[in-house]
């Protein structure tokens, strides 16, 4: 009986929580959505020539399709006009798995980069 009692106050709990108000945040949040477009893409049969995606706050690299159900993984990005490399993931060009290389005006900082990735799925 004390099992059954203990349950039924664990599942009492549960529901309270589940109904309490949310803690307001004091300040605003300063992150928003950035939109992504690349153009002149080049990769592997069924590769776009152009899509769009979105990083959300607090969302990791993978930047999510806005048509379908796609994701764009970037692992390397390079200044367009000096070839700089901006970033790279180690080890990704020994995995053998072909990329996505596109253009793109980074809407962080209007930068024009060549960015390569992997696009699941491709086509």
């Amino acid at each position: 009986m004390t099992s059954f009692r203990s349950f039924v106050a664990l599942l009492a709990l549960m529901a309270s929580a589940a109904v309490a108000p949310a803690a307001a945040s004091a300040e605003p949040s300063t992150q928003r959505t950035l939109t992504y477009a690349f153009t002149d893409c080049s990769g592997p049969a069924g590769t776009p020539a152009s899509f769009v995606a979105v990083k959300q706050p607090g969302g990791g690299a993978a930047l999510h399709l806005t048509a379908g159900r796609g994701v764009f993984i970037p692992v390397q990005a390079l200044d367009a006009e000096s070839g700089e490399v901006l970033f790279a993931t180690p080890g990704f060009e020994r995995n053998g798995r072909a990329t996505v290389t596109c253009s793109l005006v980074n809407p962080r900082s209007g930068q024009a980069q060549l960015v390569a990735g992997f696009l699941t799925p491709v086509g």
